[in-house]
């Protein structure tokens, strides 16, 4: 068990040196959709230009919401500390804590979830979503 974690630490590594961080627009839709798949309809977002981005498509934003975007690592471990539900763009920033990470792989959005940190959460993803997401 104990040689388990250390290759699923490479393994994330390797993963996240191949993905790229996604455009906003990307970014912005995949988050509509996650919270949209989860009856949501706010979201916890300090980023201003995601923020914006999702006002703009209808998404209440404001620091209360379960479901949070971590623009850095330091904010996703503060969040998990919270036991939010973090959406991030990066795969490294799951091993600290996120839940699903946006990102692009050859050209394509790719979505990557860490099972365990999603269970910590409290929060259950749609069989749809857990069908296109990569899992960690």
């Amino acid at each position: 068990m104990k040689r388990m974690i250390p290759i699923g630490f490479a393994l994330v590594s390797t993963l996240g040196m191949h993905a790229q961080t996604a455009p906003l627009e990307i970014q912005a839709k995949f988050v509509k959709i996650l919270l949209s798949s989860a009856g949501q309809f706010g979201f916890a977002c300090n980023d201003p230009s995601l923020k914006a981005k999702l006002e703009s498509m209808g998404v209440s934003v404001g620091p209360g919401f379960k479901y949070a975007w971590g623009s850095s690592e330091a904010e996703v471990r503060a969040l998990k500390a919270q036991d939010r539900f973090i959406i991030c763009p990066a795969v490294e920033w799951l091993k600290s804590g996120g839940c699903i990470a946006i990102v692009e792989e050859g050209g394509k959005p790719t979505l990557y979830i860490h099972v365990a940190n999603t269970k910590a959460s409290g929060v259950t993803v749609s069989d749809a979503i857990s069908r296109i997401a990569k899992k960690i």
